[in-house]
């Protein structure tokens, strides 16, 4: 019960509908309130049902906060993506290829791309480390497809969607104040801009172990997603629809056993390498996790190469 009591403190605090000093003065005499009445009532058993009750109708109240696509939205998150499949072909908008000069000099750009669903041939996941806490990273996946030009590849980045001059807070993305936005973007934007453009960022690339099969099936299933989104927005949470839960979910069935969606390993994004690593997700037959993650790690490499063309051939070791 103390855990929801501190929940319902932090979401009176956090209420989007009312100015931030209204909510201080909620939280503030929620918690006073609570503590004069556990001082003032004999019985224990009363207070706790009075705390209960007040749980849930701090909780109700929150439910009045509802997500939007129409907002006032960061620069680089104004678009949505919208993906079309039909059959074989697949047509996706607004895929973002913005330009840096640096991590927030930038130059926002969209592009459409059109392919064949059955050229998806590889999934990549990939984890920024942004934080010396282990566990504080964020994660998302690249595909790979074959094309007669050579490999091409597209990310998809699972993120808060941001208003303008917001900042991200974990606390607060416990209280359904962010929506939730699928990036699809080339991955000199979605890896430079965390590599070249961050030089304290350490990020690994990981292959996934799938068929094409499944890379398509996963592929497809992340296309219906993203497309429910441009439909009905929904909310962002810090431990339970974080970057990481978002992947797990797509990917639940490539996992061997089911998933604990409380593994600390998926609600820490930091650690979720290790939690691919232990589903047999990443990694060759018999490579041990420390030689998985020095073949894995990328941020060196694409720091060396800049933003050049065949930016994603070279954080791969790989000659087109």
């Amino acid at each position: 019960m103390l855990t929801y009591f501190v929940w319902s403190v932090g979401a009176l605090y956090h209420l989007q509908f009312v100015p931030a000093p209204v909510g201080l003065l909620l939280a503030v005499g929620y918690f006073v309130g609570a503590i004069w009445l556990l001082r003032h009532l004999q019985d224990r058993s009363r207070w706790l049902a009075c705390i209960a009750g007040s749980v849930l109708l701090v909780y109700l109240i929150t439910l009045a906060q509802q997500p939007s696509n129409d907002r006032n939205w960061a620069i680089e998150q104004t678009r949505t993506p919208l993906v079309e499949i039909d059959d074989d072909h697949v047509s996706v908008r607004n895929v973002r290829n913005n330009t840096y000069r640096s991590e927030a000099d930038f130059d926002v750009h969209y592009r459409d791309e059109s392919f064949r669903l059955s050229e998806l041939t590889d999934v990549w996941f990939v984890v920024q480390k942004f934080s010396a806490l282990e566990g504080l990273a964020h994660t998302f996946l690249s595909f790979e497809r074959a094309s007669e030009v050579g490999p091409q590849f597209l990310g998809v980045s699972v993120e808060i969607r941001r208003e303008r001059g917001e900042t991200y807070s974990p606390i607060r993305g416990l209280y359904r104040n962010f929506e939730v936005i699928y990036i699809l973007g080339d991955e000199r934007d979605l890896i430079g801009s965390r590599t070249v453009m961050r030089p304290d960022d350490r990020v690994w690339m990981y292959r996934v172990n799938a068929t094409p099969g499944e890379v398509q099936l996963l592929f497809s299933d992340i296309a219906k997603q993203i497309n429910q989104l441009n439909r009905r927005p929904e909310f962002y949470h810090t431990l339970l629809r974080n970057c990481t839960n978002e992947i797990v979910s797509h990917t639940y069935e490539l996992t061997p056993a089911p998933i604990n969606w409380l593994d600390p390993r998926i609600v820490l994004p930091g650690f979720s390498g290790r939690f691919a690593y232990s589903q047999g997700l990443v990694g060759k037959e018999d490579q041990s996790w420390a030689d998985l993650q020095t073949e894995s790690r990328i941020d060196a490499r694409a720091r060396e190469a800049g933003l050049v063309p065949d930016f994603s051939m070279r954080i791969r070791n790989r000659d087109w």
